[in-house]
């Protein structure tokens, strides 16, 4: 399993709907797409040709953030971007590094431009945090082209503050980029705003708009950069890339504040309470400043199939190296309970 989601066809094998399903895998808004969102996508003008630029999202995207509209491309969820960037900076015997254990996608991206690839990793006995020490000594030594760091991190939560970002931006060589992938940000405790860090050059960053606003099925996402990347990467970008209805609903969103706040509220109640149950079933947990959390069950597929034939849905995490993981999404507390109730039946803990 690559990514969170439900897989239909696994789905199917088990005599399951996805109706019918708890899905703990995606980490996504727990309150679902708000009535605003839901119009707006359900107005879209499904027989005109999207604007292959997003202007009008492009635009609303500059006043509330406060950059120029030459500073932002908009794309089909940020694991596009994240190929569109490998695309235009990576190649053979250009060095790109990952800080791991991570999404797959940056690895993906770049391997498939047959970049060199080096890794920063995380310890598992200092709580997945890195060591900011070695981060710059092997950047200053690898020289890469492009940087990926995840923050928080996914599946590990962790998220590192501004001085720290600041110090592993300030390792990079003059034409290197710090891809900061701002993802899980919106739905974060105690986010601070990356977009100052703009004007010290060098630096990427990736939002994707379907975790806070819970429309993964529509794919959006956007990046903020200097206007020379932005063009460098929009070269690359095929036409009519970001539809209609996703540009409808990235408009509609973005004057959702009122529906993300609940959302946070929601999360921040319910990942506490999570939490406490998960370690009284004598559950290690990760400290995690984002909407899910890492969960150290042991056999973790096992568990997972086990937990999907009780219609509870989480990510396995043997794909990030962490085979006796799972990484389980925060939902609203009455779910959280149903999860409970499972995997004490699954471990056999009383």
């Amino acid at each position: 399993m690559i990514h969170g989601g439900l897989d239909e066809g696994e789905l199917r094998s088990l005599g399951l709907r996805p109706e019918q399903v708890l899905d703990f895998s995606a980490n996504i808004n727990p309150l679902g797409p708000s009535p605003a969102v839901s119009r707006a996508a359900a107005q879209a003008n499904l027989a005109a040709y999207p604007d292959r630029h997003s202007l009008a999202l492009r635009e609303a995207l500059a006043e509330k953030l406060g950059v120029g509209i030459d500073n932002l491309i908009v794309g089909n969820g940020s694991t596009e971007l994240i190929h569109l960037l490998a695309r235009a900076y990576l190649g053979p015997r250009i060095t790109s590094l990952i800080f791991a254990p991570t999404f797959g996608e940056y690895e993906t991206a770049a391997a498939l431009t047959g970049a060199n690839i080096c890794h920063i990793h995380a310890d598992e006995a200092q709580g997945f945090r890195w060591s900011l020490d070695e981060a710059v000594k092997t950047i200053e030594q690898t020289r890469p082209a492009l940087v990926f760091l995840c923050n928080p991190n996914n599946p590990t939560g962790v998220y590192l503050e501004r001085g720290d970002v600041e110090k592993i931006h300030g390792a990079l060589s003059g034409d290197s980029l710090l891809v900061l992938d701002d993802a899980y940000s919106s739905l974060a405790d105690r986010a601070w705003d990356p977009i100052p860090l703009l004007r010290k050059g060098n630096i990427v960053i990736l939002r994707s708009m379907t975790k806070e606003h819970a429309v993964a099925g529509v794919r959006l996402g956007y990046m903020v950069a200097e206007p020379h990347v932005i063009s460098r990467v929009r070269r690359l970008q095929p036409a009519w890339s970001v539809n209609a209805v996703a540009q409808a609903v990235g408009l509609a969103a973005l004057n959702d504040d009122v529906h993300v706040a609940a959302a946070r509220k929601i999360i921040a109640e319910a990942k506490e309470y999570l939490s406490g149950q998960l370690a009284a079933l004598g559950i290690p947990v990760t400290v995690s400043a984002a909407n899910f959390l890492l969960a150290k069950v042991g056999a973790a597929s096992e568990v997972r199939q086990e937990l999907l034939r009780r219609r509870i849905a989480v990510r396995d995490c043997a794909s990030f190296g962490l085979p006796e993981q799972i990484r389980v999404a925060v939902r609203r507390r009455e779910d959280c309970d149903k999860l409970i109730e499972s995997l004490r039946e699954v471990l056999g803990r009383e």
